[in-house]
């Protein structure tokens, strides 16, 4: 048995999901219990309720967003830093007194 967020995960077998799914659901449903699907014993994936899948799914659709203008602003300072490193290449070459 695993711990997420303090809850017990349960593990819960292919075999044994298919033949009790009906109450299986009514358990993720209506007492929030989360399960670790396993198929011959590892864990394949996790059944959890919907409002817990749609925070997760949002929660990594941020981070994708704060990864991705972290990204740009990066390349964006690396640009500026090769564009001001050629341009004093260029004056150097223009006034060799400097």
């Amino acid at each position: 048995m695993f711990l997420y967020n303090s809850s017990p995960l349960e593990d819960i077998a292919t075999d044994r999901l298919r033949s009790s799914l009906s109450r299986v659901l009514d358990d993720v449903r209506f007492y929030e219990q989360r399960y670790a699907i396993l198929r011959r014993g590892r864990p394949v994936a996790g059944l959890v309720p919907i409002t817990e899948a749609r925070a997760l799914f949002e929660a990594s659709q941020r981070n994708r967003k704060f990864r991705d203008i972290a990204l740009r602003q990066k390349i964006e300072e690396e640009d500026m830093l090769r564009n001001a490193i050629r341009d004093c290449g260029e004056a150097a070459l223009a006034d060799p007194e400097v």
